[in-house]
């Protein structure tokens, strides 16, 4: 039969050991909390469709928005921006040094009436974007997408009939 004091002290004795349990929880769970972090950002991010429908996404908005500025230049001013560095930017209200690194992989460039987008020569990079029949063109070195403002679509190397491509296909591939 038990005490009535031994039984107290065993009660007494697990709180302390739970307690412990948890205070060691608690700092093993602080000092691991960057690398257990790291490992879901890892985790979600290996969803390649997500993030080419995020890199697509976001090359759309940041057309859209030279579109949208090289439009307003326009309408305020009679005349369509400058085509050369660093008016090409200024002139739409951007700091061409903001501009001066790719964007998730491309160089966008406004060009008067419309956006450019490319590769840089000599880079590491490889651009593919695909017409609208969903054939795979290859944007060579010194070539360009070309988006006008006046028209709904984007166009590979030239602005002309047959041309066309689904920008929101445009794939960014690091050699």
């Amino acid at each position: 039969m038990n005490h009535p004091t031994e039984s107290g002290q065993s009660k007494i004795e697990y709180a302390l050991i739970i307690s412990l349990v948890a205070i060691v929880a608690i700092v093993a769970l602080t000092f691991l909390a960057p690398q257990i972090k790291g490992l879901f950002n890892k985790a979600s991010d290996l969803s390649p469709v997500v993030e080419a429908e995020k890199d697509a996404s976001s090359t759309d908005q940041i057309i859209a928005d030279f579109q949208s500025r090289i439009l307003a230049y326009y309408q305020k001013n009679g005349r369509w921006p400058r085509t050369w560095s660093p008016y090409n930017f200024t002139d739409i209200g951007l700091n061409p040094n903001d501009w001066s690194q790719p964007v998730n992989g491309l160089y966008f460039s406004p060009h008067g009436s419309e956006v450019g987008i490319a590769n840089r020569m000599g880079d590491n990079l490889q651009v593919y974007v695909n017409d609208l029949n969903g054939k795979t063109l290859k944007l060579y070195d010194g070539w360009g997408i070309w988006c006008p403002v006046d028209k709904p679509t984007c166009y590979y190397h030239t602005v002309a009939p047959g041309n066309e491509v689904d920008i929101r296909t445009i794939t960014v591939v690091e050699n």
